[in-house]
């Protein structure tokens, strides 16, 4: 039974041996022509490590998709806020600007605003009153509703009493001294009215200004030109030669020095009414004078130096928004015209005989 039993092993033993070979025969025969097909075959070799290694970097992309996507929505929200803040700074700097701008023009409006108060009190002006479409003068002032119609009214009466001189005047010397006369009369009322009625452009108002302020010289050295007639000849010459020298000066002055001080206009015009004084004791004694003549002369000087001063004082103004100071003042000129137009007349009349 021993034999029988160690008989079986070794049976048992051949079997399993039997078995291991088979199986490494199998495993051999597997394994070889894979490796005999790779060494036949290297580019299926090398290509099966690229598909390994393209799987790879299929992976490594996957893996890093995500975080490229993510970089540039941060760089874009980066930009965004920085537009944002730069938009913000520069609408608050325009809301800044705005503000100061706001509050310029507030300030200048309120200057103004105190500034038109003020030249309303020196006019006289009730600023309490609804406004209405009025003229102003080159000050930018209200002018009165009077303003320049007195010269209006005085050109063609100026006209008319220039022709009747003429006519009655006898000589030539004289006719043309009433001529003159009545030329600087029209010049000085007819473009006085023109100033002061027009509305004119800066340029033209400027031109206008100096031709004004520059008539009163030439009226009152045209009206010493016929009433010198009653004197002598050498003192005639003197008296026309010498006021119209004077004129000549003073108008040149005012043309170029327009915004000359009112009261150096003020000083220039009393010189010239009472230029003549020196002369009155002449004209007294004087045939185609007499006392008439000389208190007209005298009379219209009076008028002239005190629309003069009237001019100069801005007082009294007793109507601002009709008639004011300045319409005083071109009263007096009106008056002072009348009182020398009829000594000149006298004068006529007096040397026909």
């Amino acid at each position: 039974m021993s034999e029988t039993t160690a008989q079986s092993s070794k049976n048992a033993e051949a079997t399993a041996a039997d078995s291991s070979t088979a199986n490494a025969f199998d495993t051999a025969h597997s394994i070889e022509p894979a490796s005999s097909q790779d060494t036949m075959h290297p580019e299926r070799s090398s290509s099966g490590n690229n598909a390994v290694d393209h799987d790879k970097d299929v992976d490594t992309a996957r893996q890093s998709a995500p975080t490229q996507p993510l970089l540039e929505q941060v760089t874009r929200a980066q930009r965004q806020a920085d537009h944002a803040k730069a938009e913000s700074i520069r609408l608050a700097a325009q809301a800044k600007a705005h503000a100061i701008e706001q509050r310029a023009r507030a300030k200048a409006l309120h200057i103004i605003a105190n500034a038109e108060t003020r030249a309303a009190k020196i006019e006289g002006i009730d600023i309490s009153k609804p406004p209405r479409k009025i003229r102003l003068d080159v000050h930018g002032r209200p002018k009165p509703l009077m303003r320049g119609w007195l010269h209006a009214i005085a050109t063609p009466l100026s006209l008319a009493a220039g022709i009747v001189l003429i006519c009655l005047a006898q000589g030539t010397g004289l006719k043309w001294a009433c001529a003159i006369f009545m030329v600087c009369s029209l010049i000085l009322f007819g473009n006085s009215a023109a100033y002061h009625l027009g509305d004119w452009s800066p340029k033209t108002t400027d031109v206008l200004r100096r031709i004004d302020h520059a008539n009163i010289f030439l009226l009152i050295a045209g009206t010493y030109t016929p009433t010198a007639f009653a004197l002598q000849p050498f003192w005639r010459n003197v008296i026309i030669i010498g006021m119209w020298s004077c004129t000549a000066a003073a108008m040149i002055v005012h043309v170029i020095w327009i915004s000359a001080p009112r009261w150096l206009y003020v000083i220039v015009y009393i010189i010239f009414g009472v230029a003549g004084v020196a002369f009155m004791g002449m004209f007294w004694m004087s045939p185609a004078a007499g006392p008439a003549v000389v208190i007209l002369i005298a009379s219209g000087g009076v008028y002239y130096i005190a629309g003069a001063i009237v001019y100069a004082l801005r007082k009294p103004d007793p109507w601002p928004t009709v008639f004011g100071f300045h319409e005083i003042f071109h009263t007096g000129t009106i008056a002072g015209y009348a009182c020398q137009i009829v000594a000149i007349y006298m004068i006529i009349v007096n040397l026909w005989h």
